[in-house]
């Protein structure tokens, strides 16, 4: 399989930038769907063309795919009514037609074979069930918690006005693995040429850590002393109502957290060091994309 072409779905957004970026620095064709084309005209490179398409809608999804090899997609936060599964069966439908040879599928959470089917988990269980029996060569990527999140609106007021860290809501001794964006990035474009077809591949960045770990990396940056003070899985639950507009999203999310946190051994944990030699990559340990990237993304955000 040779991929030349590329095809990105949220390219926008938090999951789909990086890949955009990741996949030009790679020599790659990169075709950007987006619902609105005057803000991906601002924001994408000029090197990327740039298509107007919509999950929900299976002709919009050939449409932007033809003459393409690969796509990449996530679920956004989705219409009340829409199922994954139908976005997902859009996608499989629309690619078959169009000859796209490759799928790679972030599922955005964790949702690791030892978590219990919650909402979230089983949801995407079957999503990526139904991504590696189709016809066209698919790859699953389950991410842990993004490192992105630490820009989360509520996420930089508490930690630049309090000292404070809140997030995630996990036991201060809970050790696990982060995962940027950018390496997610990273991992897609070499996951378009690796043989992992049929896969579901556990993805993180490297250096696990436990919130006060976290913290004292986020101290270099904000200038001042940061301590962790997880919130309680309700207020968390509360807080993603607001930041997503969705108490359905807010409810599932929470719950997948609350399933980690009951686990007995730390994690979610991934093996970094045999992720990067099996993808012939090398990933970013949590403090220098702290040191590297966080002060950016604060200046943007914050």
């Amino acid at each position: 399989m040779s991929i030349q072409s590329l095809l990105v779905f949220g390219a926008r957004g938090v999951q789909g930038h990086p890949v955009v970026d990741s996949a030009l620095e790679s020599g790659l064709t990169v075709r950007a769907a987006t619902r609105d084309l005057e803000a991906a005209e601002e924001k994408l490179s000029s090197k990327v063309d740039i298509v107007e398409a919509d999950l929900t809608d299976a002709e919009s999804i050939a449409e932007a795919a033809e003459g393409i090899d690969a796509l990449f997609f996530h679920l956004p936060i989705l219409p009340e009514g829409v199922r994954g599964t139908d976005v997902v069966d859009n996608v499989i439908e629309a690619s078959v037609r169009s000859g796209v040879q490759r799928l790679v599928f972030s599922t955005g959470e964790y949702c690791g074979d030892e978590l219990p089917p919650g909402e979230f988990v089983s949801s995407m269980r079957v999503i990526s069930k139904r991504l590696l029996d189709c016809p066209i060569d698919s790859v699953v990527l389950r991410p842990t918690l993004y490192l992105a999140n630490l820009v989360w609106p509520h996420v930089i007021r508490e930690v630049r006005d309090q000292g404070r860290l809140t997030y995630p809501p996990f036991s201060e001794k809970r050790r696990l693995n982060w995962t940027s964006t950018e390496d997610q990035g990273q991992i897609v474009v070499a996951c378009l040429d690796a043989d992992v077809s049929e896969q579901i591949i556990d993805i993180a960045s490297p250096e696990p850590l436990t919130g006060p770990e976290l913290c004292r990396h986020l101290s270099r940056v904000w200038g001042r002393e940061v301590h962790f003070a997880p919130q309680s899985n309700d207020n968390f639950a509360d807080m993603l109502s607001h930041l997503t507009g969705s108490a359905r999203v807010a409810r599932e999310i929470a719950g997948l957290y609350a399933d980690i946190e009951k686990q007995d051994k730390h994690g979610p944990l991934v093996d970094t060091d045999a992720l990067q030699e099996r993808l012939g990559i090398r990933l970013t340990p949590v403090g220098e994309w702290v040191d590297d990237r966080l002060g950016a993304l604060i200046d943007l955000y914050g």
